[in-house]
C-alpha cells in the first residue's frame, strides 16, 4: 500500500488536504466555502455583496475597496433594489479614487424611485456608464445619489470582479 502525503483525509474528520497542482476538466461544483491561502486565483470571476445604505453623500449609497491589492477588471454591478426609495431618486455607480467620490461610469442616473427592481451596468449603463471597468489597486467601486433622496432604500449592489 502506498502513501501519498499530498492527499490525505484528516485522521478521524471529514476533511481532505489536497497538495501539489489540481487539474479540473469538467464542472466543480463547491458547497460551503472555497478557501485559497497565498493562491494567485488570476481568470477567476468573483462576486461581492455590498448592502445598499440610505445616505445621499457621495459614496454614501455603497462604497467597495478593490480587496486584490492589484488591478481588477469589474465585469458588471448589479444593483438589486427591494425596497424603493420614498421620492425621487437616482443613483451614479463607477469605479473612483476613494470611497467618497462620485462616478457614473459603471451605472449613470439610473432611478430607485417607483419599485423594486434589477438594474445592471450591461443594460442600464445610461449616457457615461458601461458593462465593465478595469480599476487599480487602490480604486473604489462607489454607489452614490445622482438626484434626490435614498430615504427608504433597501437593496444590495453584487460586484463581478477578477483579476488582470
Amino acid at each position: 500500500m502506498t502513501y501519498n502525503s499530498s492527499n490525505y483525509q484528516e485522521q478521524g474528520g471529514d476533511s481532505w488536504v489536497v497538495g501539489g497542482t489540481q487539474t479540473v476538466s469538467g464542472t466543480l461544483t463547491v458547497s460551503g466555502t472555497l478557501a485559497a491561502s497565498g493562491a494567485t486565483l488570476n481568470g477567476l470571476i468573483r462576486v461581492d455583496k455590498v448592502a445598499l445604505a440610505a445616505v445621499d453623500s457621495a459614496g454614501g449609497v455603497f462604497a467597495w475597496a478593490n480587496p486584490a491589492g492589484a488591478a481588477i477588471i469589474v465585469h458588471s454591478v448589479i444593483i438589486d433594489v427591494t425596497t424603493f426609495t420614498t421620492g425621487a431618486c437616482t443613483i451614479d455607480v463607477g469605479v473612483a479614487a476613494n470611497a467618497t467620490t462620485l462616478s457614473d461610469t459603471l451605472l449613470d442616473g439610473q432611478s430607485l424611485a417607483t419599485a423594486a427592481k434589477v438594474l445592471n451596468s450591461a443594460t442600464n449603463a445610461g449616457t457615461n456608464g458601461s458593462m465593465s471597468r478595469k480599476a487599480t489597486s487602490t480604486q473604489y467601486v462607489t454607489g452614490s445619489v445622482a438626484s434626490g433622496a435614498s430615504a427608504g432604500l433597501v437593496g444590495n449592489a453584487y460586484i463581478s470582479w477578477s483579476l488582470v
